[in-house]
């Protein structure tokens, strides 16, 4: 046996434990969430309530401790690529946010006018650092928000993030222990469930081993702020700068949380608009509100100009309202700053200016589920179904293949580990098709998620890659946002 095969065969178990354990992780809290959203009792709710937090803890749990043993198993190996970093950044947060929205938080980007566009790094260890720091932060926030704020170090080539929460805040001697492996800070004597204590550990390795640190600032009652500076190889291009509008804007931003405030005018400033807190008196242009706001408060703000709802994935069903009451259009949260452009571009004729999508927009859509575990591909098109979306299952890789041949899909969730064909060579396949049929968005579903399986799976054909479990709200709101934009890309499909 030579020296590396002991490595090989225990990253092979870590695979192997983590898809065996997910799966059926996955049905469970899946399953919940289906069942969540059905007419229960009080009682009832409360039970299913302790088993999707029973399960997310477990998830939590699993994630870490097999993140951990797969660096001592492997050392942690990099593997530098351009990367789009507010892409990459949009990503996470659009991942993490049904976890921030299910606790009434924003999670929200703010980059800084000179990031660079693309630069050389491990996009997967990246992704991973973003998503421990993130998804740590909504953790123990509980009112507010958690903005990650992109900058760049021009002088020294470094990446400067920040990962800033309105939570609790820690204590000297909490700081003091916080990257070490198993401690959980302050959170046991707050009544909060920290995990098993691994998340920031494992951040501070990859770290390290990226040549970058981590520093913590905070203080109890006042938030916590990680910084993140990360030296990169080469800047691969300059962001460019969107053309300026020809009227700029005077935006009036009403009722929102202070990160999805920062968010936004920092997007209407680099668009060449003129950002105006809700309390100013200067005549506005358009109103940017959140969609929880009094009827009364949102009625006065469409007598004055206007109003773009703020909503989340899963308040569409609100959107009737919001448009009774007078509202031009919405946004979706976590706002992209494209879409706050294309909105606001609408503007320029108020009186015919209405953003809603017809009640019609989605019905219709197809989507493909590619899973060979039954239990999975019912959650995906129970969920599916519900919204209006028009589901077809495939159980292998060549019945998805053949699938994708035979009818046009808005969207394809495919897993990666399925008998006949895997994902991986599904995907390869389709990307090969004619026509409009190799640019269909496909988002590969994997137990295993790891640097060396996401980039295996993007460098397969993925456009997005998400893992086991994936709750009800997440599956939607992933969804959504991909077949928002295969929609805007293409007014039609062919049939």
């Amino acid at each position: 046996m030579t020296s590396t095969e002991p490595q090989a065969i225990e990253k092979r178990f870590l695979a192997t434990v983590s898809h065996e354990i997910r799966t059926p992780l996955n049905g469970i809290l899946g399953m919940a969430s289906l069942l969540a959203e059905t007419e229960l009792t009080p009682a009832q709710s409360d039970y299913v309530s302790a088993i999707r937090q029973s399960g997310a803890r477990l998830l939590d749990l699993l994630n870490n401790v097999l993140d951990y043993a797969r660096m001592d198993a492997t050392g942690v190996e990099l593997e530098n690529t351009e990367t789009d970093l507010k892409r990459l950044s949009q990503e996470v947060v659009e991942l993490l946010s049904p976890r921030a929205h299910a606790k009434g938080l924003d999670v929200c980007i703010r980059s800084a006018p000179n990031l660079p566009k693309k630069a050389v790094l491990d996009d997967g260890r990246f992704r991973q650092i973003l998503f421990n720091l993130v998804g740590n932060a909504i953790k123990f926030t509980e009112k507010g928000g958690v903005l990650v704020d992109l900058g760049w170090r021009a002088s020294s080539s470094e990446l400067r993030i920040d990962i800033i929460d309105s939570g609790p805040g820690l204590s000297d001697e909490a700081q003091s222990r916080l990257f070490s492996a198993f401690e959980q800070a302050e959170a046991q004597h707050r009544g909060i469930d920290g995990g098993v204590g691994l998340g920031l550990t494992i951040v501070k390795r990859l770290l390290e081993a990226m040549n970058g640190n981590i520093t913590l600032t905070s203080a109890p009652g006042m938030g916590a702020r990680f910084r993140i500076l990360l030296p990169v190889e080469g800047v691969i291009e300059n962001a460019p700068k969107p053309a300026l509008p020809k009227t700029s804007l005077r935006i009036g931003l009403a009722g929102l949380s202070e990160p999805l405030a920062l968010s936004l005018s920092a997007m209407a400033n680099q668009a060449g608009h003129t950002p105006l807190i809700n309390e100013s008196r200067d005549p506005v242009d358009v109103w940017l509100a959140d969609a929880r706001l009094p009827p009364r408060h949102l009625e006065k703000l469409v007598a004055d100009a206007p109003v773009l709802a703020l909503i989340r994935p899963e308040d569409r069903d609100h959107i009737a309202a919001l448009r009774a009451n007078g509202c031009k259009g919405y946004l979706m949260r976590p706002v992209r700053d494209s879409s706050l452009i294309e909105q606001l571009a609408q503007t320029g004729n108020i009186n015919s200016f209405d953003a809603f999508e017809t009640p019609t927009a989605k019905q219709g859509a197809r989507i493909l589920v590619a899973d060979d575990n039954a239990v999975n591909s019912l959650i995906a098109t129970r969920t599916l179904e519900k919204l209006g979306y028009s589901c077809t299952t495939a159980a292998t890789g060549a019945e998805a293949l053949e699938a994708a041949e035979l009818t046009s899909f808005h969207c394809i969730l495919m897993d990666l580990r399925m008998p006949v064909m895997d994902g991986f060579e599904a995907m390869r396949a389709i990307r090969k098709l004619p026509g409009s049929k190799n640019n269909i968005p496909i988002i590969a579903i994997s137990a295993e998620i790891n640097p060396d399986v996401e980039k295996a799976a993007r460098d397969a054909g993925a456009d997005a890659v998400a893992a086991k479990p994936l709750d009800a709200i997440t599956l939607r709101s992933i969804v959504e946002r991909w077949t928002d934009r295969q929609n805007a890309s293409h007014d039609t499909v062919e049939c």
